[in-house]
């Protein structure tokens, strides 16, 4: 099973990356239009490697929540005490325990391939963001890299793989989002929408 796997990861997750990714999400976190006062929800948030960067960009007045489903993970975030602005939520993405609209911004770092139903989850994301709040998809690697690597892995994560640009593209707007743009650099695979207002 899925979370089985991801709970058996979290006590070294945070040391599975090979490289130090802060310079880069914090790039990425800059270029999303956070403001201060902001309510985030960090989608697949793992053991709050984003949290930190979000509060950050969000300031005193300004929340962020972090929903995952394994449970493992979630203990791991809270270990790191970041303080009362921010929460983690055991939560399935298909089925968020939120109301419409209750976001200004959503992320997914590092999650979306993990995801086995990708358009049904960037809908929940978009249900819950506010008119004219962002979504925020982002991979510090590419979109080949991330493939590559998910395959190398193998086991239960052998298949969960990005889609091409274009394709994650077309289903960002079937999920309603407006202003979409995809991003697949030699670094980074990026993609963001804005759920338009009335």
């Amino acid at each position: 099973m899925l979370r089985d796997y991801f709970n058996r990861l979290a006590p070294q997750w945070d040391g599975l990356a090979a490289d130090d990714q802060t310079p880069l999400l914090r790039e990425i976190v800059a270029g999303s239009g956070l403001r201060e006062g902001m309510r985030v929800l960090d989608v697949g948030c793992g053991t709050g490697v984003l949290t930190p960067l979000l509060l950050a960009a969000v300031g005193k007045q300004g929340s962020v929540v972090g929903a995952d489903f394994a449970p493992a993970m979630l203990e791991q975030a809270r270990t790191k005490r970041f303080g009362p602005n921010a929460v983690f939520i055991e939560a399935d993405v298909m089925s968020l325990p939120f109301a419409g609209g209750y976001f200004d911004a959503v992320f997914c770092n590092n999650a979306l391939p993990h995801f086995p139903d990708i358009p049904g989850a960037l809908r929940e994301m978009h249900r819950v963001l506010a008119e004219g709040g962002r979504l925020t998809v982002c991979h510090t690697k590419s979109r080949d890299e991330v493939n590559r690597m998910h395959r190398q892995i193998g086991g239960p994560v052998a298949d969960h793989l990005l889609p091409p640009a274009a394709e994650l593209a077309e289903i960002l707007v079937r999920a309603g989002f407006t202003g979409v743009s995809v991003t697949d650099g030699a670094d980074r695979f990026v993609a963001t929408g804005v759920r338009p207002g009335t």
